[in-house]
């Protein structure tokens, strides 16, 4: 059975990797730092999704500070390159990968994390072989919910939009990749916030990363739940 897209463009955090407790440890670390109140990671699981930058400022504002997050950033950053590489991929998620590689379809990461954070994470999980493109919040202009990442690396992949797959868990992926016009799975064990995914218009939900080698060709014209 031919895998119906050419080329699939995977959200990292909360859809490759469940990354939340090596976030919110960071984010804790930071708060500390500052001699702020910490959270638990249920808490700071919901503000991950739009980069560092929103996420530090929603943590810094819900602990009551209006400290220059300018001023935050670097001793955030310091903490967050510390947990980086401790967030384990989800079950299912490098055999996926592999299937669909063997297959000759193209892969290729679009994330709102740091793009020097993003190489040594999927290295470390066994993952980076299999990526032929790789799009951090700071290595373009734009970054998610804009589908300019998105059409960059289906440029640089050489694949019409048309058979290009984006694979993620939240509104931003569902935004870029309407933004992009580009089909999109949405994997239901994320950090979706409040979205009701099955109204998004995806081709599918998965509740498990190999559920995805199961679309068929016709999923890709007529949409499946």
């Amino acid at each position: 059975m031919a895998f119906p897209y050419s080329l699939v463009i995977f959200d990292l955090d909360g859809t490759l990797v469940d990354s939340a407790a090596a976030i919110a440890d960071a984010v804790n670390r930071t708060l500390r730092d500052w001699n702020l109140p910490t959270y638990d990671t249920a808490e700071i699981t919901g503000w991950i999704g739009e980069g560092s930058r929103k996420l530090i400022t929603s943590a810094f504002r819900h602990a009551g500070s209006d400290a220059n997050i300018d001023d935050v950033m670097p001793g955030f950053l310091e903490h967050y390159a510390e947990t980086a590489l401790d967030g384990p991929a989800y079950d299912g998620v490098v055999e996926t990968l592999a299937s669909l590689h063997a297959q000759g379809v193209k892969l290729a990461i679009c994330t709102n994390k740091n793009e020097e954070f993003v190489r040594p994470l999927l290295d470390v999980r066994g993952m980076l072989r299999y990526f032929d493109g790789i799009v951090g919040a700071n290595t373009l202009p734009e970054r998610k919910p804009s589908g300019v990442p998105l059409r960059h690396l289906s440029t640089q992949a050489k694949v019409d939009i048309d058979r290009t797959l984006v694979v993620g868990d939240s509104e931003s992926d569902v935004l870029a990749a309407r933004d992009a016009g580009m089909d999109f799975v949405l994997v239901s064990y994320g950090y979706r916030k409040s979205l009701d995914l099955r109204t998004t218009g995806a081709v599918a939900v998965i509740d498990h990363m190999p559920d995805l080698l199961l679309l068929e060709q016709g999923d890709r014209v007529r949409g499946v739940s």
